[in-house]
């Protein structure tokens, strides 16, 4: 077991020094440890992953069409994820990602008024006091230096080319959030940003092990693919689809484009009732 000592000041410098290889190396090892001493269980061994999106102007029709195709739809969830970091931002800076999910079966999400409320509730939700919430843990490292070839558009995309989002991701359950979320304070992460989507998520064999998820988020709905870059560029054409619609962003990156284009200061991605003033 990996021990860290000197507190979240020589976590991050030994990560900000060590450059970003050994920055991933630093924050798998510290998961590895604490998921180990937590639960007796180790991740699963890294692996890439190779996913985009893809805008969908209307939800129904993209339904229809993959019914056509014969996917079947899984339960439709609503997911709460929350974003870690240190105090001097050292993975978004590196282009990684630290992330604790829950989800519940969606069968109606009501906005709240605030943001500060719907902070409050999904705190509650995610981190209850007194009670085990399991949780799904994930660490991404940054996208792989030839997953995007030249230089990507505003939304992200390659002109006339379909490119794939590919990062190396650590990933495993945690049976109890809050207590997991005491452990990353105690390694130096501390809450970075919230999001929320409703996610419906489809298998089709026809394109082999590809995962299809239909995600309704704040900023819009979008269909992301994951699986191999043939069945990827499979589906997404049988999807109706071109090369240039792809978007390799973060959902945090979306909707940072979206919050500038509509001229509005960032925040987290909620759900939240239009026209409430949100805290930047």
């Amino acid at each position: 077991m990996a021990h860290y000592v000197g507190g979240a000041s020589g976590f991050a410098s030994r990560a900000v020094d060590g450059g970003v290889q050994d920055a991933f190396d630093i924050v798998r090892r510290a998961l590895d440890s604490c998921n180990a001493f937590y639960t007796g269980k180790m991740p699963r061994h890294p692996a890439n992953e190779i996913e985009i999106k893809l805008p969908v102007a209307n939800a129904a029709i993209l339904r229809r069409r993959l019914r056509t195709l014969g996917a079947r739809a899984g339960e439709r969830l609503h997911e709460a994820n929350l974003l870690f970091d240190t105090a001097d931002e050292l993975l978004r800076r590196g282009e990684m990602l630290l992330r604790v999910r829950v989800e519940r079966p969606a069968r109606r999400v009501l906005p709240s008024r605030t943001h500060e409320e719907r902070i409050a509730w999904l705190d509650a939700w995610m981190f209850p006091a007194g009670k085990a919430q399991r949780a799904m843990v994930t660490f991404k490292g940054p996208p792989a230096s030839d997953a995007r070839v030249g230089s990507p558009s505003r939304q992200g995309r390659q002109p006339g080319a379909a490119n794939y989002k590919v990062r190396r991701e650590i990933e495993f359950e945690t049976s109890n959030a809050a207590h997991f979320r005491e452990i990353l304070a105690a390694l130096g992460f501390r809450p970075a940003f919230y999001y929320e989507k409703i996610r419906t998520t489809y298998r089709a064999r026809r394109f082999g092990h590809l995962l299809v998820s239909l995600d309704e988020t704040p900023a819009g709905i979008f269909v992301e693919l994951e699986g191999s870059p043939g069945s990827i560029d499979r589906a997404r054409e049988a999807l109706g689809y071109r090369a240039e619609d792809v978007i390799v962003l973060s959902y945090g990156a979306v909707y940072a484009a979206y919050r500038r284009a509509a001229g509005l200061p960032m925040t987290d991605m909620l759900f939240v009732r239009a026209g409430k003033r949100q805290r930047t």
